[in-house]
């Protein structure tokens, strides 16, 4: 007995809240059966159902029916209640922004943790961190970006093929 009563306090504090709930509810189902058989004698309709209604059959299948959606509409009811918790808002500290497939088997996700954002990369195989995305609010599309004066192509290739080393300065003779 006392094994049975040390194994009792150990469940109750190693388990979670779910789980005291869950063996809560199956403890009072089965409480609540036994009352009911303990209570419920024995009538004259159960030694003959036939003899004294015609529709014994057809109002125990209803009666089983409505039991049965009961159970259904309670398990529902309990199901969302445990998902959203007791207040009924859903929690959720985890979605996704925006997806952009790269091929059928790779993608880039822009993923909201809490308050911060992070682009991530996912494959069939691996999923990596690329980097933290900053938000701001001062966004300029590449259309809209003005070139700066003084600067063309022609300049800048310019400016690219003088300072490249030619083949004298590498050390070939």
């Amino acid at each position: 007995m006392l094994n049975l009563t040390a194994m009792v306090k150990k469940w109750l504090e190693t388990s979670t809240a779910r789980q005291k709930l869950t063996v809560a509810l199956m403890a009072f189902g089965l409480l609540s059966t036994g009352a009911l058989l303990l209570i419920s004698g024995s009538s004259q309709t159960a030694s003959d159902p036939l003899g004294s209604n015609t529709f014994y059959f057809v109002s125990a299948f209803v009666k089983l029916l409505l039991v049965l959606l009961l159970i259904v509409a309670c398990s529902v009811i309990f199901r969302r209640w445990l998902q959203h918790g007791p207040t009924g808002k859903s929690i959720r500290q985890l979605r996704v922004i925006e997806t952009v497939r790269l091929s059928p088997k790779q993608a880039i996700h822009l993923v909201v943790i809490g308050n911060q954002q992070l682009l991530i990369g996912a494959t069939d195989q691996n999923v990596s961190l690329i980097a933290p995305v900053e938000t701001s609010l001062d966004v300029t599309p590449v259309e809209e970006a003005q070139p700066q004066p003084g600067l063309d192509f022609s300049s800048l290739l310019q400016s690219f093929t003088s300072h490249q080393p030619t083949d004298a300065s590498k050390g070939k003779v």
